[in-house]
């Protein structure tokens, strides 16, 4: 058995020193009572390039967990003070620590240690002597586990973060059960844009308080959410008084412009009804302008390790954003190519789209090379002389 250093030796925590090559190597916390076994694991484990830390009692190796988490620790069981057992225990205590492997390194082979010792939250159990091929196993094994483990949590993190709040749940649950890569990669794909924006609410909100802007926002916002939700489309982003959706992204829908010129009704039905309730009652309301447009995009994932944004890029996506520009209060336009899409479409699945198109004739728009047929999309029952 190794002698025990004196007190005042183990009033710290061991440190080892990495090298500059094991400063993004996985951080181990070994710790063990006996400097001497911290020196013999230490010595076998650093031809692995861990960046090692080590810590001689159990109260060193919570305040150094505390101080640095690491991404594992080799945990002694029996030490003076506080055990092994008492130092997991506190650890699976922590909501900030409790993920951190832990596997215990023990002479203590009895079976009812062993189940103890995952009853407090061990990973792994390894009875002393050890090889150290078995530790370095384990170690790699254990590890592995984690960085998957973070992945999902990263991976589900940033989908409920960027998508949740746009999209319906189920759309959530089906991506997360898909590889991140299928839908963070920017590809071209052929989708409908649609932009809506409440009309003269610039004006407006110069006469409003601060309460009633956000109050009026937040009320028309939700009506729309719903909305674009129901038929399967994304609500890409919020624009100040307006929004722009999407249809045949972060999923392809074969049927894209189909459904995007029905909600694009169903929206403005929806709006109609919205500013009647809000006439009644007194309150601020503008009604809408909506333009779409099908068409190639680009559409996928970018910005920085911190922030990013799902979004669409390209001309399809400036198109429909004229379109919208150019629409009237309650107006719904879009172009003859999205009108042929739809009723295509329609015509082949056997459904239908519910709706009535009107030319407007061609128009020319900043910024978009091409002349544009304009259509106009309104409720199928309504009629134009």
């Amino acid at each position: 058995m190794s002698r025990k250093a004196p007190a005042e030796d183990r009033r710290i925590d061991h440190v080892i020193v990495n090298t500059p090559s094991q400063q993004n190597a996985p951080n181990i916390l070994v710790v063990d009572d006996t400097p001497a076994n911290l020196e013999l694991l230490s010595g076998m484990l650093k031809k692995r390039s861990y960046k090692l830390r080590a810590a001689v009692s159990g109260e060193l190796a919570l305040q150094a967990v505390r101080n640095e988490a690491p991404d594992l620790i080799l945990l002694d069981i029996n030490m003076p003070g506080m055990d092994g057992y008492e130092v997991c225990r506190r650890l699976r205590l922590d909501e900030k620590l409790k993920d951190i492997p832990v596997i215990f390194l023990s002479s203590l082979d009895e079976l009812e240690d062993k189940v103890k010792a995952f009853n407090v939250g061990g990973v792994d159990y390894i009875t002393k002597p050890y090889q150290i091929e078995e530790v370095q196993a384990r170690i790699e094994t254990h590890l592995t586990l984690k960085a998957a483990r973070e992945y999902l949590k990263d991976k589900h993190r940033f989908l409920e973060y960027t998508f949740s709040r746009f999209v319906s749940p189920q759309v959530v649950e089906a991506m997360k059960q898909m590889p991140i890569s299928e839908f963070l990669k920017m590809e071209r794909s052929e989708i409908t844009v649609l932009f809506a924006d409440l009309r003269g609410f610039t004006t407006m909100a110069n006469e409003l308080t601060p309460e009633e802007v956000q109050e009026t926002l937040n009320s028309f916002l939700e009506v729309m959410v719903a909305r674009v939700q129901e038929a399967g489309g994304m609500m890409d982003k919020f624009l100040g008084d307006g929004f722009m959706a999407l249809f045949g992204a972060p999923f392809r829908q074969g049927d894209h412009a189909r459904r995007a010129v029905n909600t694009a009704v169903l929206i403005q039905l929806a709006h109609r009804e919205w500013m009647e309730k809000r006439s009644a009652g007194g309150l601020p309301y503008r009604p809408l302008g909506i333009g779409l447009a099908a068409g190639e995009t680009v559409v996928g994932a970018y910005g920085t390790r911190t922030r990013m944004e799902y979004t669409a890029l390209g001309h399809v996506v400036n198109l429909a954003s004229r379109l919208c520009g150019a629409a009237g209060a309650g107006e719904t336009l879009t172009t003859s190519f999205t009108r042929d899409e739809a009723l295509g479409k329609a015509a082949a699945d056997g459904s239908r789209c519910a709706v009535s198109f009107f030319s407007k004739g061609k128009v020319r728009f900043k910024n978009i090379q091409e002349t544009v047929e304009v259509i106009s999309i309104t409720p199928e029952e309504t009629s134009h002389e």
